[in-house]
């Protein structure tokens, strides 16, 4: 796990062992405020011995972006904390969330001792604020991802945790683009100087921009494959000769897995539009 420094008090974590997944803290004076946690056990546990190495106070919160097993499976190990989540995330956890993670347990024995944790605090549309130890944290949802997705925006250090409504490859198996690409554009009004992606680095003063406007490019790009395949009578396996970096992500993204992510996009997209059009 690769710990590092946005500023004083606020720290991301990045996995080294599932497709560089990220988690963030907030360390204040009346506790810390836990941003996603990391999903194989090993590394949760090192990241909440730090955490409460660091805070004494512990952790009083934890916000969970939205439902996915990488976001969520160690929010387990903060029994103390309140979860804060979207109202349409704390379903899918107890429904979609359990029955994968009983499903995963039988795969891999090392998830045996996880166990969900559901929101205490849920908040619909629009957003809500957070005001701990002089930090207001304002939690936007932001869709397009997955339809529960949230993101959170410190303020006062503009910092932005944009979950995987930013990351280095766009996906959207489970979202929808067109809804991806207006919480990007939303993104992008908050003027953030950094920004957390769900996977991936920490994207820089200078580079926020050029990062947004790249996503919503690639988006439009696959949008554009897929309705031609169809327009055209392809065959499903025509998308795999896509190239992600003809679509201007490189392909070295994500440990590697930049052309999987590609693929598994359009063939979403293109078995959408065929049953839309019968």
């Amino acid at each position: 796990m690769l710990r590092e420094r946005v500023s004083d008090d606020i720290y991301v974590f990045t996995s080294d062992l599932y497709i560089r997944v990220t988690a963030g803290a907030v360390v204040t004076p009346q506790g810390a405020i836990l941003i996603d946690t990391l999903p194989i056990p090993m590394e949760s546990h090192e990241m909440a011995e730090f955490l409460f190495q660091r805070c004494p106070a512990g952790v009083r919160y934890v916000i969970l972006t939205h439902y996915h097993a990488d976001h969520t499976y160690g929010a387990y190990l903060y029994p103390d904390a309140k979860v804060i989540a979207h109202a349409r995330c704390r379903d899918l956890l107890a429904t979609k969330g359990e029955a994968a993670l009983q499903q995963a347990k039988k795969e891999s024995p090392e998830l045996e001792e996880v166990n969900l944790r559901l929101p205490d605090l849920t908040l619909d549309t629009g957003e809500m604020e957070l005001h701990v130890g002089g930090k207001t944290l304002r939690l936007l949802w932001t869709p397009g991802h997955s339809e529960d997705l949230i993101s959170v925006f410190l303020e006062e250090d503009r910092v932005l945790f944009a979950s995987d409504t930013l990351m280095s490859v766009p996906t959207i198996v489970d979202g929808d683009p067109e809804v991806l690409k207006a919480s990007l554009r939303r993104l992008l009004e908050l003027k953030p100087e950094n920004i957390v992606q769900g996977h991936g680095e920490v994207i820089l003063r200078g580079e926020v921009q050029s990062v947004i406007e790249n996503s919503i490019a690639y988006l439009d790009t696959i949008q554009e494959l897929a309705e031609k395949a169809v327009r055209e009578g392809k065959p499903r396996e025509w998308l795999h000769q896509s190239n992600v970096e003809s679509c201007g992500i490189s392909r070295v993204a994500l440990d590697g897995r930049a052309q999987q992510l590609h693929v598994a996009n359009l063939v979403t997209l293109y078995d959408r539009l065929k049953q839309d059009r019968g």
